[in-house]
């Protein structure tokens, strides 16, 4: 097994923090990492009104023998991306920088995901084996649950609003199939941050103060997230300690182990049949949830086949299966296929309400059948057909916007996330979305930030998505891969509960039909419909067109004479990442989100082979 050298890699991690607060980077280090919209550290080629080159990797020096494939990282956080950096640099695989990356998150964005207390749904692209599939690190509800005891409590703050969470046997799952790391090596720059601390960001203090309440019931909280009586604040130190801990018991037990094989069942054990089992199911107990020993004993995450879709006459674009909402994208762009948008601006009002009706058919479909596939029968290959979508585009009224309810075409049957991408030099990628559903609720002295979605679920009887004992639950996340001509070409992502497939949908537009750069694509200002009833509690639905500030009067008034109930500035538009890979995979330009102040991404110099 390879060793898990946690002090020195530690001590790397803590270097790349200093070189991104301003000190000296390592010695040697070879990242490119160029201050981004925020003066971060993000790598951000592209950027509107600029030029469109400091994402790209340097020419080859044609005397020595370089990587076939260029090698990038992009997240919100600087301190995930430089993580994801130096296990790339170290020589691990996309999965091993995607455990990496996820885990620092864990520990700076506690608000948005964890590797041990949430749920990841991912895309990876074996270039080996020139196939994509999709990771479903998604936990079912706890087998004691019922509808008759969670509906009372559905809005309420607590426990009984977690699932299983499926991320991290998810994460083992990847590395027993794709890394090539130690687990002490990848989880090193996580331990030093949780360890050492990292500055307190403003998306933090947001977080903060909205769930104030909720974090002074908790004497854990309180100690993480107050000092003297006060709110943390921006800048201040945050540490993990309790985090901490419980990643060096994982990399402990990992260490224990006769091989690498065997470290990663021990460490999918001391979660699910070990002590995180026993200290999360002792706290469900002692908070009224839902989650057994049983539950955890008995859950395995799954490499499953993801869905996909042709659009134009090279691309094909790759989405997570129900029970994800993956799909909804998939199938607004389905619609808008054999629309020509060439010479057409993504800021046009026509092009805007084309986006917003085939969305709402999409979701239309989603709310009517995509839920637990082992529960109703998901008509995938319906949805996504070229004749359903050919149908559905003749529903859309070029003059008027369609308004909830909206029914589907076919027979009806019985934030708070994070996302980041990457690629190696051997030419695998990873497209990510992971998330807890937006709770600070820590579960005793683990550390660890534990998920709320129950609220997602339905509590209407004989929905597809409602309550019950081990269900699975339809989710939100849903990253996105796209090929070119079979190799990886679009990675990307969209948070914000039901704002993901939509502003995903921009995204990929903006890039594949409008010629937008990845970062121009991010940029550009978003819309958001809201008619169709949303995922969380308590599941209304608005029929408005949440749209920011950016966009002109002259769209605004457009889009209001066609019925449209827009509202400038109001809603939740997520935050948004995309790597691109040229055609040869020798170079990559990054979409880093301008919103969100500690997004980074880095286009690492192509270096030998080692």
């Amino acid at each position: 097994m390879r060793p898990s050298p946690v002090p020195a890699t530690a001590a790397a991690a803590l270097c790349l923090l200093l070189s991104l607060v301003g000190c000296a980077p390592p010695p040697g280090s070879g990242a490119e990492s160029t201050p981004g919209p925020t003066g971060t550290g993000a790598s951000s080629p592209g950027a509107p009104g600029g030029t469109d080159t400091p994402g790209a990797t340097p020419e080859p020096d044609a005397s020595e023998d370089r990587s076939p494939h260029v090698q990038a990282v992009v997240s919100s956080h600087e301190l995930a991306t430089a993580a994801g950096t130096e296990i790339l640099e170290a020589g691990g695989t996309a999965a091993d920088a995607s455990v990496a990356v996820a885990a620092v998150l864990s520990v700076v964005e506690p608000f948005y995901s964890s590797v041990l207390g949430g749920g990841t749904w991912a895309l990876y692209y074996d270039a080996d084996e020139d196939e994509v599939t999709s990771l479903n690190g998604v936990g079912p509800v706890g087998s004691a649950a019922t509808l008759a005891d969670y509906r009372p409590r559905a809005g309420d703050f607590g426990m009984h609003q977690a699932i299983l969470p499926g991320a991290w046997d998810g994460w083992m799952l990847w590395l027993d199939e794709h890394g090539e790391l130690g687990l002490g090596e990848i989880l090193a720059p996580a331990i030093a941050v949780a360890r050492e601390g990292y500055p307190a960001s403003s998306e933090m203090i947001y977080w903060l103060t909205r769930e104030e309440a909720n974090i002074r019931q908790s004497p854990v909280m309180t100690d993480l997230y107050t000092r003297d009586g006060a709110l943390l604040e921006e800048g201040d130190t945050v540490f993990q300690q309790d985090m901490a801990d419980t990643f060096e018991d994982l990399v402990a037990v990992y260490d224990g182990a006769a091989d690498r094989a065997a470290g990663i069942r021990a460490a999918r054990d001391h979660v699910y049949r070990g002590p995180v089992a026993e200290a999360v199911v002792a706290f469900s107990d002692q908070e009224g949830g839902y989650l057994t020993l049983d539950d955890f004993s008995s859950y395995s995450a799954e490499l499953v086949e993801p869905i996909s879709i042709d659009y134009g006459d090279d691309v094909r674009v790759y989405q997570n299966p129900p029970n994800s909402q993956g799909i909804a994208m998939l199938e607004a762009l389905n619609i808008l296929d054999e629309d020509d948008f060439s010479g057409r601006s993504p800021a046009d009002p026509d092009v805007v309400h084309l986006q917003v009706e085939a969305i709402k058919l999409a979701f239309a479909d989603r709310y009517a059948h995509v839920g637990d596939p082992e529960r109703a029968d998901v008509p995938v290959a319906e949805l996504l057909s070229d004749e359903y979508a050919r149908t559905q585009r003749a529903r859309i009224d070029a003059d008027r916007a369609a308004q909830w309810p909206i029914e589907s075409g076919l027979d009806r049957q019985a934030s708070d996330t994070t996302t980041f991408h990457l690629t190696d030099r051997a030419g695998n990628a990873a497209a990510v979305t992971t998330s807890l559903g937006g709770q600070f609720l820590v579960v005793g002295d683990t550390g660890i930030h534990i998920n709320e979605r129950m609220s997602f679920l339905s509590l209407e009887e004989g929905n597809v998505n409602a309550v019950a004992p081990g269900a699975t639950v339809r989710h939100t996340s849903a990253p996105f891969m796209a090929l070119r001509d079979g190799r990886p070409y679009l990675l990307g992502g969209n948070t914000g509960i039901d704002t993901q497939p939509q502003g995903q949908l921009q995204q990929f537009m903006n890039v594949v039909d409008f010629g937008l750069t990845p970062q121009e694509a991010v940029a550009r200002p978003r819309f958001v419909s809201t008619a169709f009833p949303a995922s969380n509690h308590p599941h209304g639905a608005g029929n408005t067109l949440q749209v920011e500030p950016e966009f002109s009067d002259a769209a605004i008034e457009d889009l209001r004479r066609r019925g449209h109930d827009v509202t400038v500035g109001d809603g939740i538009f997520g935050t948004a990442n995309m790597l691109a890979v040229d055609q040869g995979g020798t170079e990559a330009r990054l979409g880093v989100e301008p919103r969100n102040e500690t997004a980074a991404g880095t286009v690492l110099p192509t270096t030998p082979d080692r």
